[in-house]
């Protein structure tokens, strides 16, 4: 994943600091001095960790450290040039994830600026990229628009259906069997008759496919379904 990283900070030693140690070739830093500055990239970038001064933080209340917190899951580590508990509390009560008071050394700083950014990057994967799936002319299946095509003509599939058959077309060749089918496509707990619900699903794929003139669908006797697109499969 792509990181990013916002410090707003008066400070300029520590401001470019953690741009120098933190900056990379997957990770962009970017600083700021005031709120003001610091609104477009709040709006407009996907950020993996909020570094906040803490004096810009308490003229206005915890305001603006409210507001992250309110509408987004970024992680806010607000550091501070004073020490004090009383301060610590009030900050983490307005939602900081973590606060820093002197002393403390740059390393400590960027070893909790990087174990929060590990947090949100945990809790937050990379979408997957799905391709579209051609076997020839014969049957087109695109994810993005989830559409399926045979001999270029589209044919209509739920959403259950798509998704099986889409999970079968991208791992071609391998055995799956009912218990699996379904907890990769339906992804809940088993609230119906297992078997039923796939070989029902099964069963609606090989009739919209039968125009295909390929049975991509096979059986494996005693295990399950594996897809296959080869016409002279048995």
């Amino acid at each position: 994943m792509y990181k990013s990283i916002l410090v707003i900070s008066s400070d300029e030693r520590e401001k470019y600091g953690i741009f120098s140690r933190l900056s990379s070739s997957t990770t962009a830093v970017y600083v700021t001095s005031t709120v003001q500055e610091a609104m477009p990239y709040l709006t407009d970038q996907r950020l993996c960790l909020v570094i906040l001064d803490a004096e810009i933080s308490q003229k206005d209340n915890h305001t603006l450290l409210k507001s992250i917190k309110k509408l987004k899951t970024t992680p806010i580590l607000v550091l501070s040039s004073q020490p004090g508990h009383a301060q610590r509390l009030e900050t983490l009560k307005a939602g900081a994830h973590a606060y820093m008071g002197t002393p403390y050394t740059m390393e400590e700083c960027l070893a909790q600026a990087q174990s929060l950014m590990q947090i949100y990057v945990d809790s937050h994967p990379e979408k997957h990229t799905y391709f579209t799936l051609a076997f020839g002319d014969n049957l087109v299946i695109d994810p993005s628009t989830r559409q399926v095509f045979i001999k270029d003509k589209e044919i209509k599939f739920t959403r259950k259906e798509f998704d099986l058959l889409f999970w079968l077309a991208s791992n071609p060749g391998q055995v799956f069997s009912r218990e699996q089918l379904y907890d990769h496509v339906w992804d809940e707990d088993s609230v119906y008759n297992v078997d039923d619900v796939v070989k029902a699903h099964i069963k609606a794929l090989r009739r919209k496919l039968s125009d295909t003139d390929v049975a991509y669908i096979k059986n494996v006797w005693g295990i399950g379904y594996r897809f296959h697109n080869e016409p002279d499969d048995e």
